[in-house]
């Protein structure tokens, strides 16, 4: 602005919305070389989950694929079954071995349902496929058995 601007008052929300704005954009000067830039410099404060999160709202982004993309790189062994198992223990902690379900574990029912997507419908049909089908006391046959050791 010049500063034969600076005194119009009909440009005070505008250099409002501008201050604002820059707060969210990194510092960045003329690039002659460029080597890397942290876009999230605005949430550096934050944790890296809640960053992301609040950077997409912020952004309008995507923060993170669809599952859909991740159960696909599970499927063609781009991600490791055992990478997953690592993290899920990680995650869970002295918690994962706990039975909640028959034989089945915390860690064996958390990995069951990151590797095989939940089904979805409105409230009336899934009424109805617990009411007049066993899904409520079996485990879906495509489910890997959870380990004798687990």
């Amino acid at each position: 602005m010049a500063p034969q601007d600076a005194a119009d008052p009909s440009l005070t929300p505008l250099a409002g919305a501008i201050a604002r704005a820059a707060h969210l954009l990194p510092a960045q000067g003329p690039i002659t070389v460029f080597i890397h830039h942290n876009t999230l410099h605005a949430f550096e404060d934050r944790p890296f989950a809640d960053a992301v999160r609040a950077a997409a709202a912020t952004f309008g982004g995507q923060p993170y694929m669809a599952k859909r993309h991740y159960r696909d790189a599970l499927a063609r062994g781009r991600i490791q079954v055992a990478d997953l198992e690592a993290v899920v223990r990680e995650e869970l902690g002295p918690r994962a071995d706990a039975k909640i379900l028959r034989s089945w574990t915390r860690f064996d029912l958390r990995l069951a349902m990151i590797q095989y997507p939940l089904r979805h419908g409105p409230d009336a049909e899934l009424a109805w496929f617990m009411a007049e089908t066993d899904a409520l006391r079996r485990v879906r046959r495509t489910c890997r058995r959870p380990s004798a050791a687990g």
